[in-house]
C-alpha cells in the first residue's frame, strides 16, 4: 500500500533519520491555524478582544518553529528541495516580512489574509513529496546561488500577494460595500510601502542569483549562461522588477500601475521555476 507524502514523511522521514521535521512544521501550522480564528474573532467579527502579547508571542514561536522545519533539507550536503521546501519557504518570507514591516508601519487588519496564506502554503507542503537531492555539483558558489534564487523567489513572490491585496484596498476607496476583509486591511501606503520592500529585497537576490548562476557555470561547465527557458524568463523577470524600481525612483510609479508590473514579473518566475517544479513533482511524480 502507498503511503501519502504526509504519512510518509511522519513515519520515515528522507531528510534526516529520526528528524523532527514533520512534527515541528505540524505544531507550525496548528498555531498558524488557532492565531488565525483569533485574529478573525478579533479584527473581523469583533466578537473577541485582541491580546497583542500573546498574539504576538503565538505568532513568533510558531515562526521559529516554521524555520527549525526548513533548517536540516537546506543544511544537508548536497541540498534537498522541491516544490514542497518550496511553498513552505514562501510561507515563512511572508511571515518573516508581517513581523519586520509592523515594526515601523500599521499593518493591523493583514494578520487574517497573512495566516490563510501561510496556513494554505504550508499546508500544501506536508501534502507534497519531499524535496530531492539536487544532482548538480555542489560547493559554497553553487549554495549561494541557490539560495539567492530560493529568497528571489520567496520575496517575490509575497510582492504579487501584496500587488493583490492592494488592488483590493484600491477597490475600498472607491466602493463603499467593500466586503469586510477587504475594509479592515491596512491603509493603502503602508501596503505600498511594504511592497517595494519586498520587491527591493527580491530584486537584490534576484540579481545575486543571475551573477552567482553565470560564474558557477563558468566554473563548473566552462559557459556563463545556458539559455534555457528558466535563464531567459529570470531575466526577463529582473529586467520587470529593474524597471519597476526604476519608475518608481524616476516617476513616481506606484497604485495599480505598480501592482500589474509586480504581478507580471512574478508570473515570468513562476513559469521558469515554481510552476515547473510543481507540475513536475506532485503531477508527474518526477
Amino acid at each position: 500500500m502507498r503511503l501519502s507524502p504526509l504519512c510518509y514523511r511522519l513515519s520515515n522521514s528522507s531528510i534526516l533519520p529520526h528528524s523532527p521535521v514533520p512534527w515541528l512544521a505540524l505544531t507550525a501550522l496548528a498555531i498558524y491555524v488557532l492565531l488565525g480564528w483569533q485574529f478573525c474573532r478579533t479584527r473581523l467579527s469583533g466578537h473577541a478582544q485582541p491580546r497583542p502579547a500573546i498574539e504576538q508571542g503565538a505568532l513568533l514561536i510558531a515562526f521559529v518553529l516554521h524555520g527549525l522545519a526548513l533548517w536540516p533539507p537546506l543544511a544537508q550536503v548536497p541540498l534537498h528541495f522541491g516544490a514542497a521546501e518550496a511553498l513552505s519557504m514562501t510561507a515563512w518570507l511572508a511571515l518573516l516580512v508581517y513581523l519586520l514591516g509592523q515594526l515601523t508601519l500599521r499593518l493591523d487588519g493583514l494578520q487574517p489574509p497573512l495566516l490563510a496564506v501561510s496556513i494554505l502554503l504550508l499546508g500544501a507542503s506536508l501534502f507534497l513529496p519531499p524535496g530531492h537531492a539536487l544532482a548538480y555539483p555542489q560547493n559554497t558558489l553553487s549554495r549561494l546561488h541557490f539560495l539567492a534564487a530560493m529568497l528571489a523567489q520567496g520575496l517575490l513572490a509575497n510582492a504579487a500577494g501584496l500587488a493583490i491585496l492592494m488592488r483590493f484596498a484600491d477597490r475600498r476607496l472607491h466602493h463603499a460595500d467593500a466586503h469586510l476583509l477587504v475594509q479592515k486591511l491596512p491603509p493603502l501606503i503602508a501596503l505600498e510601502r511594504l511592497l517595494f520592500g519586498c520587491i527591493a529585497l527580491g530584486f537584490f537576490w534576484l540579481t545575486l542569483a543571475l551573477a552567482t548562476g553565470a560564474l558557477f557555470g563558468e566554473a563548473i561547465y566552462g559557459k556563463a549562461i545556458e539559455f534555457n527557458h528558466k535563464v531567459l524568463l529570470s531575466v526577463a523577470a529582473w529586467l520587470t522588477f529593474g524597471g519597476l524600481l526604476l519608475g518608481r525612483q524616476l516617476k513616481g510609479w506606484r497604485g495599480k500601475t505598480a501592482s500589474n508590473w509586480t504581478i507580471a514579473g512574478f508570473g515570468l518566475l513562476l513559469l521558469g521555476y515554481i510552476g515547473t517544479r510543481i507540475v513536475f513533482e506532485a503531477i508527474l511524480q518526477r
